[in-house]
């Protein structure tokens, strides 16, 4: 989705913040459970948590994905090497009986 078609109600000094303020709050939550959940009401909303979630990838150094979770929410999760690259990945990594 492209970020600069859509309008805010936040100068982009405020916008800055803001994302910043989630990024942080969001990324805590990331790092101690591996997902989070966040509200996002609005087409706005749900496109400056796309924008976070690319902040806090840069932020904890892996891969964040951040889809609807239903009309309401946002639900990050911390993608796994594994899980982006298939199932093949984690061959090495099984433990033989």
């Amino acid at each position: 989705m492209p970020q600069e078609a859509t309008r805010t109600p936040l100068t982009a000094e405020e916008e800055l913040r803001s994302r910043s303020v989630f990024a942080t709050e969001i990324g805590a939550q990331l790092a101690r459970q591996g997902w989070a959940v966040f509200p996002a009401h609005t087409p706005e909303e749900r496109i400056r948590l796309f924008a976070v979630a690319r902040i806090i990838e840069e932020r904890l150094g892996c891969r964040v994905e951040a889809v609807p979770e239903d009309i309401c929410s946002m639900r990050f999760t911390v993608v796994s090497a594994a899980h982006e690259v298939g199932p093949a990945a984690g061959a090495s990594g099984q433990l033989d009986d």
